[in-house]
């Protein structure tokens, strides 16, 4: 846990950043492995964006590092899979095409991807606790194609399952919601019911760490991409303790507004957003704040 800011006599602010703020593991392996491939002179290409932030994203995109929505687009060089993971008959394609591979899929993602293949395999009804349209559920049911993805206990109580069930999860799903499914699951006349917790621990820390700080806070900044599903989670949680909530991108966002008598600021940021974004957050503060 950082803490910027000074003693009470300034009229600064201060500013103390949640603890496990910022990039996490897989994704800092994947700005790694980009960074490598790019270094070595080949085109590099990825499916759909690295990383859910959009200015580390353009930051790659400057050194030569593309984005491609379709195999298509990619001449000859190396296909980075993203740390949401890739369906295997997409990266078996890219290959049959010529490309290298390069996996940078997070390795918790693909424990999730081995559990539901095998958990189909050993004839189970495969439910995975997500975000259907998340590119990383998308990636799980590509390796269990017959997976049934549930958002809520509506979705759990709406479909008709099988007698032998398994239930796993997209690696940033809510905890809290992940137990009302098992529980609901559960609660069904069914053979058996499996729960495979997927989850990465690091995010349900993070989330802790953003909730216990916007209880003593006047104010929470909440750093990333407009499309992280990490991001959006943390900055409903934060809000639901009654703190005022602003989901950034950039520095550029933070407004005097905002900051207008409050002195104790209080920052999170989202697993793919990396440290010298929230540098540039906790300077635009202090500088508001002269």
């Amino acid at each position: 846990m950082s803490s910027h800011g000074s003693h009470a006599m300034s009229n600064q602010p201060t500013i103390e950043v949640a603890a496990g703020s910022g990039v996490c593991f897989g994704v800092r392996r994947a700005l790694e492995l980009a960074e490598q491939a790019i270094a070595e002179g080949r085109p590099v290409y990825c499916l759909g964006p690295l990383i859910h932030n959009p200015q580390e994203v353009a930051r790659l995109a400057e050194k030569g590092f593309r984005i491609i929505q379709s195999l298509d687009e990619a001449a000859a060089g190396t296909l980075l899979i993203r740390s949401h993971g890739l369906q295997p008959d997409v990266v078996a394609e890219a290959r049959r095409r010529g490309l290298r591979i390069l996996d940078a899929t997070c390795p918790l993602v693909h424990r999730a991807q081995s559990l539901a293949a095998e958990l189909q395999d050993a004839g189970y009804q495969v439910i995975v606790a997500g975000d259907e349209a998340h590119p990383e559920v998308r990636a799980i049911r590509g390796y269990a194609p017959a997976a049934i993805v549930v958002g809520s206990i509506e979705a759990v109580r709406r479909t008709d399952l099988s007698a032998r069930v398994a239930l796993v999860a997209q690696t940033t799903f809510s905890p809290d919601e992940f137990r009302r499914i098992a529980a609901a699951l559960k609660s069904r006349d069914l053979k058996e019911v499996r729960i495979v917790n997927t989850i990465c621990a690091a995010t349900v820390q993070r989330q802790e760490a953003a909730a216990e700080l916007a209880g003593r806070v006047d104010v929470m900044f909440v750093i990333g991409g407009r499309n992280s599903a990490n991001t959006n989670r943390l900055t409903d949680i934060c809000a639901s303790r009654g703190v005022p909530t602003y989901h950034v991108e950039h520095a550029g966002e933070v407004t005097a507004e905002h900051l207008a008598g409050r002195r104790r600021i209080g920052i999170a940021a989202g697993a793919s957003t990396p440290q010298w974004i929230i540098d540039a957050v906790c300077q635009r503060i202090r500088d508001l704040a002269e």
